[in-house]
């Protein structure tokens, strides 16, 4: 062997073997910073860096990662060795092994029923790997093959975690998606920009927050079975030309204990409509009112019948220009129906404590009618705050 090339190998066995002399919690810190693609090479091509990876105290599994520049290797090939990596790291007797974070990325393969075999395979992994403390939490992302909307079957697997967030979900044929869960720990879920008819929350036993944000089709895009926890709700969404309205107690039938409401209109077309004693009857349980969004030109007085048994509201006004991009991709604002519709002569008891107006303008005579709607209104009424900041800065 040459002079040169035998010192060359004797560096570098001094330098791994100074390498392998440090500590685990310095090594698990130069792992935490690589894939798990490398962290996986490196297991494998040292005896003494073997046992790390089970250390790890937060992990990123990404099927994509994987599938190497050039490889041959499918989406299914990968999914297959995700499987199998998380079956080694959850299946581990090393009591030290615990999780704080499993960040888990995926794709749904065209093929549907292998899709729904890596489905539960997973979630019955991630849901053994919680109720045995080896993992302690959980964030999931699932793409396509395609990188496109995800497709998720009509009945869907068990979740675990406490925690869901599903954006861009669309079903096949864009009809109900449906959520019956009751041995599910889920507390809060988040739906954005979902191309569904309606997702049914049939049992969610536990649920106590949902957020839908952006729906895409027309009607209510939510209703509900065995929701007993839940307590707040919150729906933003600027509706679209194609769009149609719903009314409030068709959505909330089937809650008993909602007690935050928060509506954000984003500056649009009112898409809540008119009703009167049976949405008061629906929202005698609410302690705080959010109505965000309305547009600056609309009349306020309608939002009477929603404030009737709220004694905290905030009200924010939009004031945004007309002449944006955006606002051509949406409907003309009008709010023919809340505007043609008679107050309830009914309304002059408000349980109104507490008001928080946004975007007030005293030079609108709308705004200035409000305010002295819920005076007269109100016996209870004791505070009042006027922004004239514009809600949008925010």
């Amino acid at each position: 062997m040459p002079v040169a090339l035998a010192a060359a190998t004797a560096a570098a066995v001094a330098d791994q073997g100074r390498f392998n002399q440090l500590p685990d919690h310095i090594l698990l810190s130069m792992l935490e910073r690589v894939d798990m693609r490398t962290v996986l090479r490196t297991s494998v091509l040292s005896t003494r860096w073997k046992h790390l990876p089970l250390l790890l105290s937060d992990v990123d599994l990404d099927a994509d990662e994987f599938i190497h520049q050039n490889s041959s290797m499918s989406a299914d090939e990968a999914m297959a060795v995700l499987v199998k990596l998380m079956s080694s790291l959850f299946g581990s007797p090393r009591s030290e092994s615990i999780i704080k974070k499993l960040n888990l990325r995926f794709c749904l393969l065209t093929d549907l029923e292998t899709s729904l075999d890596y489905l539960f395979n997973i979630g019955e992994l991630v849901c053994n790997a919680i109720d045995s403390g080896k993992v302690k939490s959980v964030e999931l992302a699932i793409t396509t093959e395609k990188r496109s909307s995800v497709m998720l079957p009509h009945e869907t697997p068990p979740m675990y975690g406490k925690h869901l967030t599903l954006y861009y979900c669309e079903l096949r044929d864009s009809s109900t998606l449906k959520l019956d869960m009751p041995n599910s720990k889920l507390r809060f879920v988040e739906l954005n920009s979902c191309y569904v008819k309606t997702v049914e929350f049939l049992s969610l036993p536990k649920l106590e927050q949902l957020y839908c944000d952006s729906w895409r089709l027309s009607g209510a895009p939510l209703s509900f079975g065995v929701v007993p926890c839940l307590e707040e709700l919150r729906l933003v969404c600027a509706t679209s030309r194609i769009q149609s309205g719903f009314k409030l107690t068709d959505l909330l039938h089937g809650t008993a204990n909602v007690q935050d409401i928060a509506l954000d209109f984003q500056g649009e077309v009112i898409w809540i409509t008119p009703e009167g004693k049976k949405l008061r009857s629906a929202l005698n349980k609410i302690t705080k009112l959010f109505l965000h969004g309305i547009y600056v030109k609309f009349d306020l007085l309608w939002t009477l019948v929603l404030l009737e048994s709220a004694p905290s509201v905030k009200v924010w006004n939009h004031a945004c220009d007309d002449g944006t991009e955006n606002r051509k991709q949406l409907s003309e604002r009008r709010n023919d129906l809340w505007d043609a519709a008679q107050l309830d002569g009914s309304i002059h008891y408000l349980q109104l404590e507490r008001l928080e107006f946004g975007g007030f303008n005293q030079i609108i005579r709308k705004h200035l009618d409000f305010i002295r709607a819920i005076i007269e209104r109100a016996p209870n009424f004791k505070s009042v705050i006027l922004e004239d900041r514009d809600p949008c800065e925010d």
